[in-house]
């Protein structure tokens, strides 16, 4: 393996990561055995990542998940722990470890600097090296370029990572269209990091060549599966600052290529400030302008999961409902939106303060004076309708079945045999493709 030239800077930790570091390697995960026994094969031990990034932020909550760095080769780990270990990616450095007796094992990784780039995606190879200053020269952001020794106790930061979280700032390691091109998939992730807020700060600040990089990168996103733009993207969508990634993601012609030609405040977004896990919510208002084949077509082309894809289309649709106007309206809109009622309340709320919704104001006190109907539940199924109409199973009896549940809701009927009685006084004899249904 090869080294490299000069030691890494190394510094005191911060009591809080003293602390964390503490309680990290006391844990009964089997952490502190897994790295004795790596200092026992010889190595140098460091951790890397998120974990240090997020100890360092110091956001009172400590980072639990750790990545490991290691100066020994994998051959070498895979002999010394046997059946402790497996190989989840040698021919890259990365083997999984696990303690005597431990349930969850821990990745470790031999230090490496990655081959060339040929498909902006990912390094025809790497060389594993012992220096790990030539590790962190490879990381996309300065603030994801430090590690802990943990021989020391001290922490490695040779590109400014914690100057520049305290700045709330997004710099690349090296230069930022380098870091870009060599994976174009960077460029979305730095706007999933946008999305959160950094430590101190309202927001991040993306510096200028990062921010230049990004607009003459993000054509490479094409040459990214579509598995990875959403896995990202989706990420970015459910964070807090959604809004403000997007914004910048449409200023820089990214968004228009990759989701919708739409502007988040055009959209809405803002009224989603601050709250995480609303990232269907926000789609949905992305894609309010769209019919449901068209909602559909934009998110499969980015394999979104059918069951997302399902509740968005379900919230376009919901919020493109007429506004009730009774009581019995109101229990049918309750029935179909189920537990979206209050979020779909919300994003129709969203749409009439942009003007592309009207009545849902006036609206509110009726929707809030009205319960859900009392039996949601169908009170006559198929064999009973069967039996006292005499249709067979079939597309008429299906429309038929339908239409009485509406009335059912509409009407909070809660009794079958009064159920029965309605169904004698409805005209079903011919079926109508303009009976009501849920």
């Amino acid at each position: 393996m090869a080294g490299g030239e000069g030691g890494a800077l190394a510094s005191a930790l911060p009591p809080h990561a003293e602390t964390w570091l503490d309680d990290l390697m006391a844990a009964p995960d089997g952490l502190r055995e897994v790295v004795n026994r790596l200092f026992a094969l010889g190595s140098r031990v460091w951790l890397v990542g998120g974990c240090v990034r997020d100890v360092l932020a110091n956001r009172g909550r400590a980072p639990h998940d750790v990545d490991l760095a290691v100066d020994v080769e994998p051959a070498v780990m895979l002999e010394g722990f046997g059946s402790m270990a497996i190989d989840t990616g040698s021919a890259f450095g990365t083997v999984t470890l696990k303690a005597s007796g431990a349930v969850e094992p821990f990745q470790a990784t031999t230090l490496r600097i990655d081959g060339t780039y040929v498909d902006g995606r990912r390094p025809e190879g790497v060389e594993l090296v012992t220096d790990i200053a030539l590790d962190l020269a490879r990381r996309d952001l300065t603030i994801n370029a430090m590690a802990i020794d943990l021989e020391t106790r001290q922490l490695i930061d040779l590109h400014g990572g914690r100057s520049d979280l305290r700045a709330g700032r997004l710099r690349a390691v090296g230069m930022a269209d380098e870091r870009l091109e060599e994976d174009a998939l960077r460029v979305l992730r730095v706007y999933r990091f946008a999305a959160s807020p950094p430590p101190h700060h309202a927001r991040w600040n993306i510096d200028g060549p990062l921010r230049s990089a990004l607009r003459h990168r993000a054509s490479g996103l094409a040459a990214i599966p579509a598995e990875r733009i959403w896995g990202e993207l989706s990420r970015l969508l459910d964070a807090p600052l959604a809004h403000h990634a997007l914004t910048m993601m449409h200023e820089d012609g990214v968004m228009q290529n990759l989701l919708v030609n739409r502007h988040p405040s055009a959209a809405g977004l803002e009224a989603f400030h601050g709250e995480q896990s609303m990232g269907e919510e926000r789609l949905a208002l992305l894609l309010f302008d769209h019919d449901g084949p068209e909602v559909e077509g934009v998110l499969r082309n980015l394999k979104v999961p059918k069951r997302v894809i399902a509740r968005v289309r379900r919230l376009v649709k919901a919020m493109h409902a007429v506004p009730p106007t009774n009581a019995q309206a109101v229990r049918v809109l309750r029935h179909r939106w189920g537990e979206d009622v209050e979020v779909i309340l919300r994003l129709v709320g969203v749409l009439e303060g942009l003007g592309a919704a009207h009545g849902w104001r006036t609206a509110q006190d009726l929707i809030a004076a009205t319960p859900a109907a009392r039996t949601p539940e169908a009170l006559l199924d198929g064999h009973t309708i069967m039996e006292a109409t005499g249709l067979a199973h079939g597309q008429a009896l299906g429309r038929l079945k339908d239409w009485l549940h509406y009335l059912q809701i509409e009407r909070d009927m809660t009794s079958q045999a009064d159920m029965l009685n309605l169904l004698c006084r409805l005209p079903w004899e011919q079926a109508d493709d303009t009976w009501p249904r849920l």
